[in-house]
């Protein structure tokens, strides 16, 4: 097992001690496959709300995504995670060819705000709580896994700046905020399970990605 994967487990084993609603109840997340992820031509790094887990089961996804992808959450994740590390081809391509979409996703990192499920649509002061309550761990999690382009999915305004404060915003010029977190990059996007056509948020990502506003971060 490779250093920040060990390190990132420590801190898991930590952070559901100290926090008695996480206690066998915690969902891993993190590097999915950190050979691949050291050796990506970007270092990727997701950041979510919390898992899609009602029943309140702990798991991994680093486990539940080592052989397959499920659902429309880690679909979307994979083509625009193909698209940053891939120069953005055709979207058409990454679903005609096998194996594209997992391979790609295999190469990032992916980091929940909230540690245990909840239901399909999350609630605003829980989500709030739960930033404010895992700040240190979330910034222990960030700086191991130091990501050189971090894509946001956490909807509110006000929980973004309650996990990466005092950025700078700026508009990317075409109508999605960036701004620098250090030394990573920040999109501030759509969540990965939202209702956009697939190919205009890819191509969306795309546009943000080469903008000039981006490139000048």
């Amino acid at each position: 097992m490779s250093n920040r994967t060990e390190l990132i487990n420590s801190l898991f084993n930590n952070w559901e001690n100290e926090i008695p609603e996480y206690k066998n109840k915690f969902v891993k997340d993190g590097i999915l496959n950190e050979d691949l992820y050291n050796t990506a031509k970007h270092k990727i790094l997701f950041i979510t709300k919390e898992p899609n887990n009602p029943k309140q089961e702990s798991g991994d996804f680093r486990e539940w995504w080592k052989d397959e992808l499920y659902y429309t959450f880690s679909y979307r994740i994979a083509e625009w995670s193909y698209g940053i590390l891939n120069d953005f081809p055709e979207y058409d391509i990454i679903w005609k060819t096998n194996g594209l979409a997992h391979n790609a996703i295999q190469h990032i990192s992916l980091m929940n705000i909230k540690k245990n499920g909840g239901g399909g649509n999350s609630e605003y002061l829980r989500m709030m709580e739960h930033a404010k309550m895992n700040y240190k761990f979330l910034q222990r999690q960030l700086e191991i896994i130091s990501p050189e382009v971090i894509i946001l999915g956490t909807s509110w305004k006000e929980l973004r700046n309650e996990v990466l404060p005092n950025i700078t915003w700026k508009d990317s010029g075409y109508g999605i905020d960036i701004g620098r977190y250090g030394e990573s990059k920040v999109i501030d996007f759509y969540h990965p399970s939202s209702r956009n056509a697939p190919a205009a948020t890819y191509c969306l990502l795309q546009k943000i990605i080469e903008s000039k506003s981006y490139c000048n971060l």
